[in-house]
C-alpha cells in the first residue's frame, strides 16, 4: 500500500477528478480510502462514482465562509492528502480548504494548477492570477511547516487545443477543416490529455513521498508547433479542403487589451503561445512510467475517428 493511504478528491465530478477517482480505485484495496468531496452527494456522477467505491462526503455551499471551517475540517478528517481539480470558479476557494486542511491534520495539499508555469508566466498571464496567492500560501513559512504540497503543470490540454476554443473547425470533416494559427504558428506548445494529468496524479499518490514533496512536478503528452498540428491534420485527413488563417502577434496584443471575459481567456491563451509560454521548460515523465500519455497524433485519430 502506498504511504499515503486516505486521498480526498475536491471536484471529482469533472473530467480530471472523475478519472483520478477511478484510477486510485482500479486496484482493490490499494488505497485504505478515496473520498469525493461534494456539495451534492446526490448528483448522478456523484452516486456513479460512489458506485465504484468512492465515499462521498458533503461540503458546505460556501468554502470561505467562517461558519463554514469546522464542516470542512470534519470532512477532512483521517485524510492523508487532499487533491483540488477545481475549475476557475473554485481556485480562490481553495484558501479556506488549505487552513482547514491544517487543523484537520492532512500531510499534503496539491492545488489545481494544471496548466503552464504561473511562476514565470503569471505576470503577463493575466488570467491564471488567482493561482498565484495559492501557490505562495503553500510556500509560507506559516503554512509550509504544518502542510506539505506537490504543483502539477502539464502546459495546455490537448483536447481542448484542438477545438473550437483554439480555432479549430472540425464540423465537416473529413472534408473540409479549418484552423485558426497563432503567430507565425512556429512555437511549440506542451499539450497533455486531461485524462493523462489524470494518471500521473494517481502515480504522484503512489510514490515515495519525498520524490514530489514541496515541488513543481512538469508532465507532458506532447509537444508540437501550431504549423506542425495543421500538417498532422491535413496527413490524417489527406482529402479534406484545409482553410488555414492568421492572427499576428501585435494582432493578439490588441485584442487582448480589448477583450473581456471567455474572449480574454482565449486570447490570452492565444498570446501566450506566440511568446513561448506554452512550452514546459522540460517534464518528470520518466519518474512515472506507468503512464504512457496520449501523443497528439493519437488524440487526433480518436476525435477523427480514424
Amino acid at each position: 500500500m502506498p504511504a499515503f493511504k486516505n486521498i480526498a478528491i475536491l471536484g471529482g465530478t469533472a473530467t480530471i477528478g472523475q478519472q483520478l477517482i477511478k484510477d486510485l480505485l482500479a486496484n482493490k484495496d490499494e488505497f485504505a480510502s478515496v473520498v469525493l468531496l461534494t456539495r451534492d452527494p446526490e448528483s448522478t456522477k456523484a452516486k456513479e462514482l460512489s458506485a465504484l467505491g468512492a465515499i462521498p462526503r458533503r461540503l458546505p455551499s460556501e468554502l470561505s465562509a467562517p461558519s463554514s471551517r469546522p464542516h470542512l475540517v470534519e470532512a477532512l478528517k483521517g485524510i492523508d492528502v487532499v487533491v483540488s481539480t477545481v475549475g476557475a470558479a473554485g481556485i480562490a476557494e481553495q484558501e479556506a480548504l488549505i487552513y482547514a486542511s491544517i487543523e484537520a491534520g492532512v500531510t499534503r495539499f496539491i492545488p489545481s494548477e494544471y496548466g503552464i508555469n504561473g511562476d514565470l508566466h503569471a505576470p503577463s498571464v493575466g488570467f491564471i492570477g488567482e493561482k498565484v496567492p495559492i501557490r505562495a500560501l503553500l510556500r509560507s513559512p506559516e503554512v509550509s511547516v504544518k502542510l506539505e504540497h506537490t504543483i502539477v503543470l502539464n502546459g495546455y490540454f490537448v483536447d481542448g487545443f484542438f477545438s473550437a476554443f483554439y480555432g479549430w473547425d472540425f464540423d465537416k470533416a473529413p472534408t473540409a477543416v479549418g484552423a485558426r494559427v497563432a503567430g507565425a504558428g512556429d512555437v511549440p506548445i506542451s499539450l497533455t490529455k486531461q485524462t493523462d494529468v489524470a494518471h500521473y496524479l494517481a502515480e504522484i499518490l503512489r510514490a515515495e513521498p519525498a520524490v514530489t514533496r514541496n515541488k513543481v512536478v512538469q508532465v507532458e503528452g506532447d509537444r508540437i508547433t501550431w504549423n506542425q498540428a495543421v500538417l498532422l491534420v491535413k496527413e490524417l485527413l489527406p482529402g479534406a479542403t484545409m482553410t488555414v488563417n492568421s492572427t499576428t502577434a501585435e494582432e493578439l496584443e490588441k485584442q487582448v487589451v480589448a477583450a473581456k471575459g471567455y474572449d480574454f481567456v482565449r486570447l490570452s491563451l492565444y498570446l501566450a503561445v506566440v511568446r513561448g509560454q506554452a512550452l514546459l521548460s522540460h517534464n518528470h515523465n520518466k519518474l512515472f512510467p506507468a503512464v504512457k500519455p496520449v501523443t497528439a497524433r493519437a488524440y487526433l485519430q480518436s476525435l477523427l475517428k480514424i
